[in-house]
C-alpha cells in the first residue's frame, strides 16, 4: 500500500486541483517562491492527520501562518481548500480528499468535509450543526449532549451508492464529540448513533468490510504504514563538544548526535552496521573518510565528541567543511531510521544538497534511488541541483531504480498562479510529458555563453 497521488486544490498559488505523481523518488523542481515547499508542508499536515493527529499548519520545519495565509485569494465568497491522496489498495485505488474551512470566530483551518472514493461507491462525510441547519437532522437526546462552549459536531452522509444496492439514497445524522472530524479521519469507526436507520442497517459497516476486502486497506492502520516525516532545509550546526540529553526527533537534526553515542554504545552491531554505510557514502562524495564518536571518559552520561577524518588525522567535526554535518543528519535518518518508521515511511526533504559540492549531491542522488522502494520507501526531494536529476537519470538507466519509480514534478509559475506538471521517465531515462517551458532558462543562457542574443 503506497500514496500514488496528492492533490491541492485553491491552495495559496495553485489554482484550482493540481495533482503531484507520488512515486518512490519523487523530485520537485521551480523557481523559489513557486510553491515547493507550501506542497511538502501541506502533504505532511494531511499524513498527520491520517495516523490520528490533529491539524497543525504550523507545525516545525513549516510555517503556513492562518487561514487567510492558506487559502487562495480569490474572489470566492465562500473560501474552502483541500487536500488529497490517492492511496493504492490490493486490488483498487481509494481517493481521500479533505475539505477546510475556517473556523468560525477563529482563524484556524478546521475540516468542512471529508470523501473517500473507491471504484463503486463514494462515503461522504461532512460537519453540520443541527442548530444552524435544522433541516439536516434532529437532537438525539440532549442528556447525551456534551456540555460546554463548543456547538455539537454531526457528521453527515447524504449519499451512498452501495455495490450491493441500485442507486440507494439515504440521509442519517450521526453525533459525535465536538472536534472528532478535526482528529481523526475516518470516524465511522467510532461508537456512534444513527438518527434514521439504512433500511439495512448493517449496510454501513457491511460495505466497508468488503472494501477493507478489495482494496487490503485497514483504515485505521493507515497511520501507522504511511508515516511521514519531514527534515528542514536548515540544518543544526556542529558543536565542538555534546552533552547527552533526551531522545527526540528534530527536524533540523539536533537528535542526530545523541543518537550516534547511544547506537555506539548500546547497539555495537547495529552501530557498525551504520558506520559502514556512512563510510562507504563518505567516501564515494569526497567527503569523509571516517566517522568516530568519542565518550569522554568512557561513560554514556558524560559529554562526547562527534570525529572526522577527511585527507588527514581524525578532527572536530566543527574544523571540517560544513557540508558533513549537514548532511550527517539526512544520511542517518534514511540509512537508519528508527523501527516505528522503518516500514512504509515517507521522507520529505528540502534543499538535501545546501553545502554540498556537485559530486556529493550527485552520490547523494544515487543514494536515495538505491534506497527507493525499500521496505516501502518513499523520498519527495525538493531541490534545484541538476546534478541531483541528472544522476538519477543515470540510475534509471544503470537498471538501479526503474523508470516508473521516478517522478519529476515541475512547479511553473503563470502571472499569479502555479501549475504543476508531473514529468515522467522511460527505460532509457528520456524525460516524457516535458512541458514547453521546461529548461527555457537553461537553454537560453547556453544560447547567451555561445554569443547568440535572445
Amino acid at each position: 500500500m503506497s500514496i500514488t497521488q496528492f492533490t491541492m486544490e485553491e491552495v495559496r498559488c495553485f489554482g484550482g486541483q493540481q495533482t503531484l505523481e507520488i512515486r518512490p523518488l519523487t523530485f520537485l523542481v521551480g523557481e523559489n517562491s513557486t510553491g515547493k515547499t507550501t506542497a511538502l508542508a501541506c502533504f505532511q499536515v494531511l499524513a498527520d492527520y491520517f495516523r490520528g493527529a490533529g491539524i497543525d499548519f504550523n507545525q516545525p520545519p513549516y510555517s503556513m501562518g492562518i487561514f487567510k495565509d492558506i487559502v487562495r485569494n480569490s474572489k470566492k465568497k465562500e473560501k474552502t481548500f483541500k487536500l488529497g491522496f490517492t492511496i493504492r489498495g490490493k486490488n483498487e485505488n481509494v481517493e481521500c480528499t479533505v475539505e477546510f474551512f475556517e473556523k468560525k470566530g477563529g482563524i484556524e483551518p478546521i475540516i468542512k468535509s471529508i470523501t473517500k472514493k473507491f471504484a463503486d461507491s463514494e462515503l461522504f462525510f461532512r460537519r453540520v450543526d443541527y442548530r444552524t441547519e435544522p433541516g439536516i437532522g434532529k437532537p438525539i437526546d440532549s442528556s447525551n449532549k456534551v456540555q460546554g462552549p463548543n456547538r455539537t459536531t454531526w457528521i453527515e452522509i447524504p449519499q451512498m451508492r452501495l455495490a450491493s444496492f441500485d442507486e440507494i439514497r439515504n440521509q442519517y445524522c450521526v453525533e459525535i464529540l465536538p472536534g472528532y472530524l478535526d482528529r481523526t479521519p475516518f470516524p465511522h469507526l467510532f461508537d456512534y448513533r444513527i438518527e434514521e436507520q439504512l433500511e439495512n442497517e448493517n449496510s454501513l459497516s457491511n460495505h466497508l468490510n468488503k472494501k477493507q476486502e478489495s482494496t487490503g486497506i485497514v483504515w485505521w492502520k493507515i497511520g501507522e504504514i504511511l508515516f511521514t516525516y519531514s527534515l528542514s532545509p536548515i540544518r543544526s550546526q556542529p558543536k565542538r563538544t555534546y552533552d547527552p540529553t533526551r531522545e527526540f526527533f528534530d527536524p533540523e537534526g539536533r537528535d542526530v548526535p545523541m543518537s550516534l553515542m547511544l547506537t555506539k554504545e548500546t547497539q555495537r552491531e547495529r552501530w557498525e552496521f551504520l558506520n559502514r554505510q556512512l563510510v562507504e557514502f563518505g567516501k564515494r562524495s569526497g567527503l569523509f573518510q571516517k566517522i568516530e564518536v568519542k565518550n569522554f571518559e568512557g561513560s554514556i552520561g558524560n559529554p562526547f565528541q562527534l570525529k572526522v577524518k577527511v585527507r588527514g588525522p581524525n578532527v572536530n567535526m566543527v574544523d571540517v567543511g560544513y557540508g558533513v554535518s549537514q548532511i550527517l543528519p539526512i544520511l542517518v535518518n534514511i540509512l537508519d531510521p528508527p523501527i516505528s518508521r522503518r516500514y512504509g515511511s515517507t521522507l520529505l526533504l528540502q534543499q538535501p544538497e545546501i553545502h554540498l559540492h556537485p559530486r556529493a549531491q550527485a552520490e547523494f542522488s544515487s543514494l536515495l534511488a538505491k534506497l527507493a522502494n525499500q521496505d516501502n520507501q518513499t523520498f519527495i526531494v525538493e531541490t534545484h541541483s541538476d546534478y541531483m536529476i541528472d544522476r538519477a537519470r543515470i540510475e534509471i538507466r544503470n537498471g538501479t531504480i526503474k523508470p516508473e519509480d521516478v517522478s519529476l514534478i515541475y512547479f511553473e509559475p503563470k502571472g499569479n498562479i502555479v501549475n504543476i506538471h508531473n514529468i515522467g521517465f522511460d527505460e532509457m531515462a528520456n524525460m516524457t510529458n516535458v512541458p514547453p517551458h521546461y529548461r527555457n532558462f537553461f537553454l537560453k543562457e547556453s544560447k547567451r555563453l555561445m554569443g547568440f542574443e535572445d
